[in-house]
């Protein structure tokens, strides 16, 4: 940061990821003047993690206290800057569904935090934790206790029209289950449970932060449409377990308290409202949300990474009493309060062959030597859709629920009859195309096909309005030729992420949680958005990159139906699997 921004007012946002604390400094104007990250492998190896967390078969966990050293040397190297004296708000986010359970001699040593001592010497002195090892977002362990809780609810579809989701072994509420179950001297010493995020706030007004509602939506606890924790489902895990997670739930725009006076004795930072953490993904898309608005389209992300993650917004819950029997069909993926609007919603659509399935492909249809580039030359061609499609599910797929590679092409014998009349066959391989004008069929153009129609079909089940832009990020968003597919098949503009400097505007990944809680904490001091980008700082906003082929975007929206009843045939068994990793 440039000495010209002194005594300017600064707003911090915080994200406690997987693995690593990032956080950004933003000014009155929402220009970032400072970035930093404390990856916890590499500066924190006294922990002894892989990526941030701890992995033992299907239960993955991360230390507590290595989240607290992180903010011990986050605080030291932000006051080291210069800047700390500067900021007015704090706000953040944190990996979702993970939880804290805190000792009563935690709830009242942070209470008394001595200005000369580290946060980790003291709260680890007392041992201020029941559970030393936090599960993650990654654990698979907690089967038993899901089906527990759906049957609570009184079934599936009971569960996920209460809290936006059927039960699912990552959330916090089977997790919370399987620890009283499993740990019964562990659970009597549980005064307060905190999520990951509400954990963090905690930390730093020195008192049990409420959560909030976004981020509660990934526990199967919490009552979307009532606002509140669900009784009955508290009550079947333990009768106190609402007090232990506190009655208060609260929107992620709130203030949760003043920073404790800790942080001002020992880091030089001003006494400051603390606004509500949220989950990273619902801290990032508010954070898109504040762009999209900018840009005056209506917010969608699409992350393309190891998984690839669509979320978009909600103007109705798709699972009140009186929803359609299309939402209620469907009842994939998951449905979370808006962070900041109680009268919208999120739909979040996970998909677990992202990337790594493009890869294989690109390795077993291409070759173990070929490069991205020849993947997008054999991608790049005319839609397959509606005469071939494939699937390609290398790991168990959540969206829909199948494994295996499979392929069809329209045949006139096919012994597999769409709706519409068109009739398809199971191949092991894609023929050289017998259509007039097209290039020879490929798995790399199938996979991307399959793959962005897959998320347009589970869009529509969630009954979301008319999408107007969609802004792509993560590792493969930088590909010419997913972009331009994501845009034919979805049938909008495709925007990045990117930094707009004075030399001009940079696409790169951004700390887009860390940003919507800057945003945040901004927004509640009542600060412009609109102004230009400061001399001393860049601005984070979104370059559009390409629009649709409305041609070729006719094509795929033709094909759509045939596409899902093959997508369905495939998940329902009816289809055999080809080859399969």
């Amino acid at each position: 940061m440039d000495a010209t921004s002194e005594c300017e007012p600064l707003f911090l946002g915080l994200d406690l990821s997987t693995q690593q604390l990032k956080g950004v400094l933003m000014n009155q104007r929402s220009s970032i003047v400072y970035e930093m990250g404390i990856v916890f492998d590499d500066e924190l190896p006294e922990f002894n993690t892989s990526n941030g967390r701890y992995v033992n078969g299907d239960t993955v966990t991360a230390p507590v206290l290595m989240w607290v050293a992180a903010v011990d040397l986050f605080m030291s190297r932000l006051k080291a800057t210069g800047l700390s004296p500067y900021i007015r708000g704090i706000s953040g986010a944190a990996q979702q569904h993970g939880s804290v359970y805190w000792r009563q001699q935690g709830v009242e040593a942070n209470k008394q935090l001595d200005p000369h001592m580290s946060l980790r010497q003291q709260l680890e002195t007392v041992n201020a934790f029941a559970v030393l090892e936090s599960p993650i977002w990654e654990d698979s362990s907690t089967g038993e206790q899901c089906l527990n809780l759906e049957q609570s609810a009184g079934g599936a579809s009971e569960l996920a029209r209460i809290t936006g989701s059927t039960a699912f072994e990552r959330f916090t509420g089977p997790q919370i289950a399987k620890i009283k179950e499993t740990q019964p001297h562990v659970w009597s010493q549980v005064s307060r449970i905190s999520l990951v995020s509400s954990f963090i706030a905690s930390l730093l007004v020195g008192n049990i932060a409420p959560t909030d509602s976004s981020d509660a939506s990934g526990t199967n606890l919490y009552d979307i449409q009532q606002g509140r924790w669900s009784l009955e489902l508290c009550d079947s895990i333990d009768p106190h377990l609402v007090q232990l997670l506190g009655e208060r739930v609260v929107m992620a725009n709130e203030t949760v308290g003043q920073l404790s006076s800790y942080y001002t004795e020992r880091y030089c930072i001003p006494r400051c409202p603390v606004v509500a953490f949220t989950g990273d993904n619902p801290s990032a898309f508010a954070g898109f949300e504040s762009m999209f608005a900018a840009a005056g389209h209506s917010a969608a992300v699409m992350s393309l990474g190891t998984s690839d993650t669509v979320l978009f917004p909600l103007e109705k819950y798709p699972y009140s009493l009186n929803a359609s029997s299309v939402a209620m069909q469907h009842l994939d993926g998951h449905v979370l309060q808006h962070p900041t609007d109680r009268n919208l919603y999120i739909a979040m659509l996970c998909y677990k062959n992202g990337s790594l399935a493009r890869d294989w492909v690109r390795e077993h249809s291409l070759g173990s030597s070929s490069t991205w580039a020849d993947f997008s030359n054999a991608a790049d061609i005319e839609p397959m859709a509606p005469k071939a499609f494939g699937f390609y599910y290398l790991s168990t797929e959540i969206l829909p629920r199948a494994k295996g590679i499979y392929r069809f092409e329209q045949r006139a014998d096919g012994s597999i009859v769409s709706p519409s009349g068109t009739r398809y066959q199971s191949v092991t391989a894609f023929s050289v195309s017998n259509h007039p004008g097209d290039s020879r069929w490929s798995d790399a153009r199938a996979i991307i096909e399959s793959q962005f129609m897959s998320m347009c079909v589970d869009y529509a089940h969630k009954e979301a309005g008319a999408m107007t832009g969609i802004a792509i990020t993560g590792g493969a968003s930088s590909n010419p030729t997913l972009q331009q597919a994501v845009s034919d098949i979805m049938g909008v503009p495709v925007f990045a992420a990117a930094i707009q400097t004075t030399e001009g505007v940079d696409i790169k990944a951004l700390a887009m949680p860390a940003y919507g809680g800057a945003i945040r904490a901004l927004d509640q001091q009542s600060m412009s958005l609109t102004a230009n980008v400061s001399k001393d700082g860049s601005k984070y906003m979104l370059k559009h990159i390409c629009n649709p082929n409305n041609r070729k975007h006719a094509v795929y929206v033709q094909a759509l139906a045939d596409f899902e009843f093959l997508r369905n045939c495939v998940s329902s068994g009816v289809c055999s699997s080809g080859a399969c990793p």
